[in-house]
């Protein structure tokens, strides 16, 4: 079994072959990260992580039009060292959802483990604005900003081999409060900051 749990969303640009293989026969594939967005800010946060990077990874996707009891009900074993609730999944504008899936995060870290949760910066509000980035390849952006507080909308856009893919989006700015808030109630309890974008959490 995988020392660590990803929670993450589909890449809009589709999965590796061999993602999208392990995933027929459900929502959880075991496969390598090494490489990735993820996988590299994990490793530069939390000193041995790495190690356990290096390994294929246990990831669900959840399909996050499901309602909770769908999340209630998924078992992708465990329990796991380490969960990572990646993707700003939790800056749904659905309580519902966020309280699901830190629920489902809590409930698969084993005791001593921790729980890593990435959400967008605390003043995006005031700093969220166009952006381009280039790396390996792939143009990845954010266009058409809107900021009607505490929300934030805007289109992100994938360049990646002469395809293009825009994706709307709306997000839920939280406050630091409103994080600790939103990791009591479904469970855990904040252990340290890692970075402006990632927190760390225990089981409370």
């Amino acid at each position: 079994m995988s020392a660590v749990l990803l929670i993450r969303r589909r890449r809009p640009l589709g999965e590796p072959p061999a993602v999208e293989a392990a995933l027929e026969g459900g929502p959880l594939a075991e496969a390598p990260i090494a490489g990735t967005r993820i996988a590299e800010a994990l490793a530069a946060l939390a000193p041995g992580l790495g190690r356990q990077l290096a390994e294929p990874v246990s990831q669900w996707l959840p399909d996050l039009e499901a309602g909770p009891e769908a999340f209630e009900a998924f078992d992708p074993g465990g329990p796991f060292e380490t969960v990572v609730l990646a993707s700003h999944l939790v800056n749904s504008t659905d309580a519902g959802l966020r309280h699901a899936l830190l629920t489902a995060s809590a409930r698969h870290v084993a005791p001593g483990g921790r729980a890593l949760v990435e959400h967008h910066p605390l003043d995006w509000l005031e700093t969220a604005a166009e952006d381009w980035s280039e790396s390996g390849g792939r143009r990845l952006g954010m266009v058409d900003v809107r900021v009607e507080p505490p929300f934030v909308s805007a289109v992100s856009v994938y360049e990646v081999g002469g395809e293009v893919v825009r994706q709307p989006f709306t997000a839920r700015v939280l406050s630091d409060a409103e994080l600790d808030e939103a990791l009591l109630e479904a469970g855990l309890a904040r252990h340290r900051r890692l970075s402006p974008t990632w927190l760390e959490a225990r089981r409370a």
